[in-house]
This record gives C-alpha cells, structure tokens and sequence, in this order.
C-alpha cells in the first residue's frame, strides 16, 4: 500500500491511482490493438 504524508499524519491511500493507470494503460493497447488490426485490414483490402 502507498501512504501519503499530509500535515504530520499517514493517511492510507485508497488506490484509485493504481485503478487509473491501469485502466489508461489498458485503453492505450486497445487503441493500439484497434488501429493496427484496421490498417492491416485496409492494407489486405488494397492488394
């Protein structure tokens, strides 16, 4: 777990950051995914 010091306290971090990145790095590869599977599709549709 990640703790964040605010004011002389330890405050537990509740992890949404982690959800976040997560979920970016998730929608960064299904667009990646997405665009390379559209330009082989268009690639065959040429030749």
């Amino acid at each position: 777990m990640q703790y964040v010091v605010m004011r002389n306290q330890c405050w537990e971090s509740d992890g949404q950051g982690v959800i976040m990145d997560l979920a970016m790095a998730m929608g960064v590869a299904m667009f990646g995914l997405f665009g390379a599977s559209t330009a082989i599709f268009l690639y065959k549709l040429k030749a």
